[in-house]
C-alpha cells in the first residue's frame, strides 16, 4: 500500500494529475467520434496543461498570506527553481511545435480558448492582489476551471469534425458539457474537503452552495449520464457517458468517507476518480 500511495502522491505533487486526465479524456473524445489523429496533439495538450497548472500553483505560492497553503503549493514553493527551469525548457519547443506543426483549425480554437485562460488567471490572481477575490461576486474559480478544462480536452476532436454533420457536433458538445459539469463537481468537492473557508480566499457563493448540495448534484449528474449512455448506446459516445457515471459514483463515495481520509488523500483520489475512461477501455 505504501509504494502505491507514494506514486500517487508524487503524481499529484508534480502536477501530473491534470495533464494525465486531459490527455485521457481528449483521446476518449477522439475515439468516441471515430477520428484518427497522431499522438502529438494529445501530448501537446498534456504539456500545455502541465505548464498552466504549474504556473497556477507557483503564483499561489508567491503570496502565502493570501491563500491557505496546501502541500502541493508548499512543494512547488520549495522546488520553484526546478519547476521554473523545467517549464521554460518545455515552453519554448512547445510553442515552436504548436506554431509550425499544429492543425490549423485546432490552433484557431486553442487561440480563442487562450483568451479565456488569460482572463481566468487575471480573475484568480491579479484580482486577488487587489483584494477583490474575498467578495462573493466575480467568477467562481471552480466553475471556470471546469469549463476551460473540458473545452480544451474536446478541441482535438471538435476541430477535426469540419466535414461532420451538425448533429454529430451537437452530440459531442452535449457530452463535453456533461464532462464540464463533472470537472466542476471535482473542483467543488476538493474545495469542500480541504475546507478553504478563511478570508480573503473564501470560496465563491456558488461553490459554497454546490459544496453543501454535493451529493444531490452528483446524483443528478449521474442520472443524466445514465440517460445519455442509454441514448448513445449504439455509439462510442455511450462510453463517455458511462465513464462520467462511474466518476460521479466515485466522487459520491469519497464524499461519504471524507471524515476518515486526509485532505491530501481525498485530493489525490478526487483526480483519480476522473480516470474512469481506463475502466471503459478495459470493459470493451
Amino acid at each position: 500500500m505504501g509504494p502505491r500511495y507514494n506514486v500517487a502522491k508524487t503524481w499529484h505533487l508534480l502536477s501530473l494529475d491534470a495533464p494525465t486526465i486531459a490527455a485521457l479524456w481528449s483521446w476518449f473524445f477522439v475515439r468516441a467520434m471515430h477520428l484518427h489523429i497522431r499522438t502529438l496533439p494529445i501530448l501537446l495538450l498534456s504539456a500545455a496543461t502541465w505548464l498552466l497548472y504549474v504556473l497556477d500553483r507557483l503564483l499561489d505560492g508567491l503570496h502565502p498570506g493570501e491563500a491557505e497553503m496546501r502541500e502541493r503549493h508548499l512543494f512547488h514553493a520549495r522546488h520553484r527553481g526546478a519547476f521554473v527551469g523545467t517549464a521554460l525548457l518545455l515552453a519554448l519547443p512547445l510553442a515552436w511545435t504548436i506554431w509550425t506543426r499544429w492543425y490549423a483549425p485546432a490552433l484557431r480554437d486553442d487561440l480563442e480558448l487562450s483568451v479565456f485562460v488569460v482572463l481566468y488567471f487575471f480573475c484568480v490572481h491579479a484580482e486577488s492582489r487587489l483584494g477583490r477575490l474575498g467578495k462573493t461576486g466575480g467568477i467562481p474559480k471552480e466553475l471556470a476551471v471546469g469549463i476551460l478544462f473540458a473545452a480544451a480536452t474536446a478541441i482535438p476532436a471538435w476541430s477535426r469534425m469540419t466535414a461532420f454533420p451538425d448533429g454529430a457536433k451537437a452530440r459531442l458538445a452535449q457530452a463535453d458539457l456533461l464532462f464540464a459539469v463533472l470537472c466542476w463537481m471535482n473542483c467543488v468537492a476538493i474545495e469542500r474537503w480541504e475546507g478553504r473557508v478563511s478570508p480573503p480566499r473564501r470560496p465563491h457563493v456558488s461553490t459554497l452552495w454546490a459544496g453543501a448540495h454535493l451529493k444531490p448534484i452528483l446524483l443528478a449528474v449521474a442520472l443524466c449520464a445514465v440517460f445519455g449512455a442509454w441514448l448513445m448506446r449504439s455509439s462510442n459516445l455511450g462510453g463517455v457517458y458511462f465513464a462520467a457515471f462511474l466518476s460521479c459514483g466515485l466522487l459520491f463515495a469519497l464524499d461519504a468517507r471524507r471524515r476518515s481520509l486526509s485532505p491530501l488523500s481525498l485530493r489525490i483520489a478526487a483526480d483519480a476518480a476522473l480516470l474512469t475512461p481506463l475502466a471503459v477501455f478495459l470493459i470493451r
